[in-house]
């Protein structure tokens, strides 16, 4: 007879590894499946799961059993991906702009599928920006420059680029609204807005 969450959470405070390991197959697609909505990156996304099951095996001594497991999961790991994305921008970038310059491939995953189209999405609004404006974006953005570095390179003010970078971020913000879905936004907005 399998255990419910209760009993396993209950095991799982008693230092139970099998607890823990029925835990982990029980939760990771699921688990997964939150990650790679947000980080896009297979590899980002199982880092973020490992990091979420060590913080589970770390703090388990804290665990309430009469509250949901599966939630208390899903919620770490939606902070773990908001950390995740803060910290890796510049990786999910790269990753987003790769997989949309590739050819498009027949392929009937939903994750393939999506991540195609919101990284199109994301280019297309990039494509859409005045040229300096969008240098002085990728170069913040992308490269990690800061407004001074910025301006000397391009030899335009401080105010000039603060005023290119917030304009392009206020655009590709409304442009993501009105051509992507919430998980879009909530990745610029955790990518740029820190």
């Amino acid at each position: 007879m399998e255990l419910t969450d209760m009993e396993l959470t209950l095991r799982l405070i008693q230092h139970d590894e099998v607890a823990f390991e029925t835990l982990f197959r029980r939760y990771y697609h699921y688990l997964y499946s939150i990650a790679i909505q947000y980080v896009k990156d297979p590899n980002l996304a199982e880092d973020a799961l490992q990091e979420v099951y060590l913080k589970l095996w770390t703090h388990r001594d804290q665990l309430d059993e009469s509250q949901s497991l599966r939630n208390y999961l899903a919620t770490a790991m939606r902070h773990q991906v908001l950390n995740v994305i803060r910290d890796e921008k510049r990786a999910i970038l790269r990753h987003l702009n790769h997989q949309a310059t590739q050819p498009r491939v027949d392929t009937t995953t939903e994750e393939t599928l999506m991540l195609n189209e919101y990284g199109s999405v994301f280019l297309d609004g990039l494509r859409q920006l005045p040229a300096q404006r969008k240098l002085v974006f990728m170069l913040r953005s992308e490269q990690g420059l800061s407004n001074e570095e910025v301006a000397s390179k391009l030899h335009i003010s401080i105010n000039t680029v603060k005023v290119h970078y917030y304009q392009a971020c206020q655009f590709l913000r409304n442009y993501l609204r009105q051509h992507a879905g919430i998980e879009a936004i909530l990745f610029l907005a955790a990518s740029f807005w820190n």
